[in-house]
């Protein structure tokens, strides 16, 4: 959607993007003391009335040039004590602009940060086929699998109401009441034994 903002107005991104800090209320402008030229916002002074164009870097840096961010000139960093040069390197700024710098801290290129834009994909009725014609044997077998889980379910069910072995219950007096018959038949036994050993 904001892509077609962007190219119905005719701005480019970092523009849109300004507006719309300055709408929400993340980006101050103060046009009494600062111009907005291009990308970057202009401060002039009062005492020797030099236009300083300033950016911000992604890390929350300010930089500062004499004049537009063009080749050639100066890039000084502001610090809390003074303005020093920028260090060699690229510095990639808030407006999507890359600018590199030389050891002097003098810009030597100026480049814009190129964002690629997303592409819609559309889907047609080929795609849509092919995809549901590698996904059905998966959903088959997922269906398949449900089936069994839900017949295995039934069987448990159907086993667990079943009533089990009958209950074993501790009663000592019936286990040695049988005891005790077992014994006492054993003793008449030996006995009758032993009796039938000596008649004869």
């Amino acid at each position: 959607m904001l892509n077609k903002l962007i190219k119905k107005n005719n701005m480019t991104a970092n523009e849109a993007l300004g507006k719309i800090r300055v709408m929400l209320g993340l980006s101050e402008v103060e046009l009494d003391e600062t111009k907005v030229v291009g990308d970057a916002s202009v401060e002039t002074t009062d005492t020797t009335n030099i236009e300083l164009a300033t950016a911000t870097l992604v890390d929350g840096t300010i930089v500062k040039v004499e004049g537009d961010f063009e080749v050639g000139k100066q890039l000084v960093v502001e610090t809390e004590d003074a303005e020093i040069p920028a260090p060699e390197g690229s510095h990639e700024t808030t407006d999507g602009q890359v600018i590199s710098v030389d050891a002097e801290g003098v810009i030597v290129s100026i480049e814009e940060v190129v964002v690629e834009e997303e592409q819609e994909q559309e889907f047609n009725d080929d795609f849509v086929n092919t995809l549901v014609n590698a996904l059905k044997p998966s959903l088959d077998k997922i269906e398949e699998l449900s089936n069994e889980i839900n017949k295995l379910k039934g069987e448990f069910m159907e086993f667990k109401d079943e009533p089990g072995a009958p209950k074993v219950y501790n009663n000592l007096n019936d286990y040695t009441s049988k005891e005790g018959e077992l014994i006492n038949g054993r003793i008449a036994k030996l006995v009758e034994l032993r009796k039938n050993k000596s008649l004869k």
